[in-house]
């Protein structure tokens, strides 16, 4: 039937004049358009309103969070611990940054457990040396923690640098005592010498007893 229909309209169409063939042409490309030009209009209008809501969204959102802000400015001017609250959290906040800054400092030097285990193990390479004394010493803070028991202030919670001491003392010739220490000063970590004493016993032979120290933020000897 719509064939048919197709049919008749091409029928009709050729018995017109060149002039209304023109015409006709013409205002159906002019309806095309605007249909064509309705669908593109109706698209854009869909997303300009999902926009518009999005916006209205986000607008609701900022106007509920600054509701928030002025209910706990109110809150705020009321409490008469909002000053403290204020200095707590600015006392905490130089807390992790003198935290930071410790542990930059001590961040090349040898924990401890390795102290101890080089300090023996280099001497053992040396088999003119023998060990006669390793002592670990109790760790002693470089800064106070004057925090009394219950106190959660950020001072309480302040970090503590330690010192972890060594003495060691090992018999043997100068060279390989020499060649010990060199040993040491080739670790790629850092340590500080408290002290060297050479004593010569039966020459060649001497004892060597020595005192150094590496520094730690904790206070347990990890392993040692």
């Amino acid at each position: 039937m719509m064939q048919a229909k197709w049919q008749e309209l091409l029928q009709r169409f050729s018995q017109l004049s060149a002039r209304e063939r023109v015409m006709v042409l013409v205002a159906v490309f002019a309806v095309a358009y605007q249909l064509a030009d309705l669908v593109v209009f109706d698209r854009q209008y869909q997303r300009i309103e999902q926009i518009n809501r999005e916006i209205a969204r986000d607008n609701r959102a900022v106007g509920d969070l600054n509701t928030e802000l002025r209910l706990l400015a109110t809150r705020a001017q009321h409490d008469p611990n909002a000053v403290l609250r204020s200095e707590i959290e600015a006392t905490r906040e130089r807390v992790k940054q003198r935290q930071a800054r410790l542990a930059d400092a001590t961040a090349d030097m040898i924990s401890p457990r390795d102290m101890a285990r080089f300090l023996e193990q280099l001497l053992m390479q040396e088999r003119s040396l023998t060990m006669v004394r390793l002592q670990t010493l109790d760790a002693q803070p470089l800064s106070t923690n004057t925090a009394q028991a219950g106190d959660e202030s950020p001072a309480s919670q302040s970090p503590v640098l330690y010192r972890h001491a060594f003495e060691i003392a090992f018999s043997g010739g100068y060279l390989a005592t020499l060649r010990y220490l060199q040993a040491l000063e080739s670790l790629p970590w850092r340590f500080v010498w408290d002290g060297v004493d050479y004593e010569v016993i039966d020459y060649p032979q001497s004892i060597v007893r020595m005192r150094l120290h590496t520094l730690s933020l904790s206070e347990d000897w990890i392993g040692v």
